[in-house]
This record gives structure tokens, C-alpha cells and sequence, in this order.
């Protein structure tokens, strides 16, 4: 194993990308962020205040350099950092438009299964004491436990392991003992409408809620990521004009349109620190 160079942070972290795609390449892996790691070796110069900042934080540490355990949270830090910039391209605004949409519409579905549950069990209801009280006589009764047997009827796992054992209990006791049809369906309706607002697993609730923009949608979804419970480091920040710095490189920005420090420190101030208080 070569050693990363140790002579400058931004030699050491070119190094490090420059390591990690060699091996995505010859694993053919994450081949849709290798532009994007090369863009970062290309324009290291414009990420050098990234690059010392991580490195002063956590010291020139390579997980692949590990020699006691004491190393190994400074290394995965170096690592998973610099991995998440390369990742970072989910949180531009088309991926971000997707989430909202989709979030919009589980709560629509959300909605809609729990009136159509509602409904749904109200005409099973109807339909059982129309042909309890109107004369009628029905061909056929299906209970839940055969509407379960009858939904797992692809299910051969179902088949080996549950079907006999669930059909000997619904021998064992008779029909006041399990829920009817209609109680099950009710049952799902309810379920749904006493579930939360989705939350994202990557992107935070702000950032849905809020207006869309490139560039707070990115530095809420990008800072986020440090306040959840993964392995990058807890609470770190990178300061505002490396995260300018991330994301003009990030988002490949033309000359003309590259932001500064200063936008970075009105988001944050804006809807992270305000928001505390």
C-alpha cells in the first residue's frame, strides 16, 4: 500500500480520491460519482480551504493506515467526509424537486387508503347484515384468517411455514374469537391516518417544507447529515466559505455564478440558528 502523502492537505486529500476511484473503477461500483470525484481532483486548488479544514480537525488520517483503535474514529471521519462530498450531487435541486413530490404524494396515498379502508369496511359491514337480516343466502363466506391464505396464495414460504398452523387455530377457536373482514380493513385505516409526516432518511424536513433553492436546499441536506445518527462526525461544520466552496465545485457553477461565504452564513443564520430559538 503506498502511503498518502502527508506534505499538504490538499496533497493528501487528492490522493485519498484519487485512491478510492482507482478502486470504484476496477470494482465497477458507484460509477455515477466518479465525475464528480474527478471534478474534485481537478479543481482541488478551488477546495484547498475544504481540504485543511477537515484535515486540521482530524489530523492526516487514512483508514487504510490504521495502527490502534484510537486512530480509527479521526480516519473514518477523514473518509466518510470527503465521501459525502462526492455523494453530496443527491442534494441538488432535481433529486430535492423528486423528494418533495413523492413526499406529497405518500400523504396523498396516506389519505386516500385511509378513506377508501373506512368505506371499504363500512360496505362489508352492510353487506353482512343484509344477507344476516334480508333473506338472502350467500354461496360462500370468506373469514380473515382465509382472506390471509388466499393473499399468500404466491407466498410459498407462507405456504410451508404459517398456513397450516394459522388454518389448525382458526379450527381451534370459531368466529367470535377473530376479527371480521371489516375490522381487519378498518384496522389498516386506522393505522395510516395516525402515521406522521414521512421524513426523508438524507434530506431534513426543512428543506422539504421549505421553498425550493439550490443553494439552502444543499447546505440544510448537506449539514443535516452530521446531526444523524451515522458515522460521520457528530456536530461538524465545515465553515461557510468551504461550503461555498463544496458546493460551487459540486454543482460545477460557472465563473459568473459562484457564491460566496457569505450566502452560506445568511442560510445557516436563517434557518438553522433562528430556527433554535
Amino acid at each position: 500500500m503506498t502511503k498518502l502523502p502527508t506534505n499538504s492537505p490538499t496533497d493528501f486529500c487528492v490522493a485519498f480520491i484519487e485512491r478510492e476511484l482507482e478502486d470504484n473503477r476496477k470494482k465497477k461500483i458507484w460509477m455515477d460519482r466518479w465525475p464528480l470525484m474527478l471534478r474534485m481532483i481537478d479543481q482541488a486548488s478551488n477546495l484547498e480551504k475544504v481540504f485543511n479544514e477537515l484535515i486540521n480537525k482530524f489530523g492526516y488520517a487514512d483508514k487504510l493506515a490504521i495502527l490502534s483503535e484510537s486512530d480509527r474514529p479521526n480516519a473514518e471521519a477523514v473518509w466518510l467526509t470527503l465521501e459525502h462530498i462526492w455523494m453530496s450531487e443527491d442534494f441538488a435541486k432535481e433529486e430535492l424537486i423528486q423528494a418533495r413530490a413523492e413526499r406529497r404524494e405518500l400523504l396523498t396515498l396516506q389519505k386516500g387508503i385511509s378513506e377508501l379502508s373506512c368505506r371499504l369496511a363500512g360496505m362489508l359491514r352492510r353487506q353482512t347484515e343484509l344477507y344476516e337480516l334480508s333473506g338472502f343466502r350467500r354461496h360462500d363466506y370468506q373469514t380473515a384468517v382465509d382472506s390471509l391464505v388466499q393473499g399468500a396464495v404466491h407466498n410459498p414460504l407462507f405456504k410451508v411455514y404459517v398456513k397450516d398452523k394459522l388454518e389448525s387455530l382458526a379450527h381451534q377457536y370459531e368466529l367470535k374469537y377473530w376479527p371480521s373482514r371489516a375490522d381487519v380493513v378498518e384496522a389498516i385505516g386506522e393505522f395510516e391516518e395516525l402515521l406522521p409526516i414521512p421524513q426523508h432518511v438524507e434530506v431534513p424536513d426543512a428543506v422539504l417544507d421549505g421553498r425550493a433553492s439550490d443553494h439552502k436546499d444543499f447546505v440544510l441536506a448537506f449539514d443535516a447529515q452530521f446531526s444523524k445518527p451515522n458515522q460521520l462526525p457528530t456536530g461538524f461544520r465545515f465553515s461557510n466559505q468551504a461550503m461555498a466552496d463544496i458546493i460551487n465545485v459540486v454543482l460545477d457553477l460557472p465563473e459568473d455564478k459562484l457564491i460566496l461565504g457569505d450566502t452560506i452564513r445568511k442560510i445557516r443564520y436563517r434557518y438553522v440558528v433562528a430556527n433554535r430559538n
